[in-house]
């Protein structure tokens, strides 16, 4: 095993009070979001961590160092947020894929694979995928009302 695979590790997200703080602060630091255009506030990120809707929640650490989240949906979406060293993306993703498997298929709810949204600007991460052969499968669109 490279000895970079060795040193990035999945700490599963359980609420503590640590773990609270030091996803907010990965948060403040996001400058690709999808789903996030606002910061939200304190015990607004408080209460989301609580309750959390995902299947699986980690905060990724290299070294002694936190330097990004991870996260499952039961959609099978899976969600990577790195706040540095970018370059270790396909290996958070080789860690994932050996935790997890997809769920099962639902038609027209939840495809039998993983897949993963991205910022269209968000070159680095586009990269790396195509690195790992992933495959481009859609373009989403937001529609507002007139």
């Amino acid at each position: 095993m490279p000895l970079i695979e060795r040193e990035i590790k999945l700490e599963k997200v359980i609420g503590t009070e640590a773990q609270i703080r030091m996803l907010f602060d990965i948060l403040k630091t996001r400058t690709h979001n999808i789903s996030n255009k606002v910061n939200p506030l304190v015990n607004e990120h408080i209460r989301f961590v609580r309750n959390h809707p995902y299947r699986a929640w980690y905060l990724i650490k290299m070294n002694l160092n936190y330097i990004g989240t991870a996260y499952l949906m039961k959609s099978n979406c899976v969600g990577i947020n790195l706040i540095s060293n970018v370059d270790v993306f396909p290996y958070v993703v080789q860690l994932i894929l050996e935790k997890h498997k997809p769920l099962k298929e639902i038609k027209s709810v939840r495809p039998p694979f993983f897949y993963i949204n991205i910022a269209p600007n968000n070159k680095e991460v586009k990269y790396q995928l195509t690195k790992l052969n992933a495959q481009l499968i859609q373009s989403t669109f937001i529609l507002t009302p007139t």
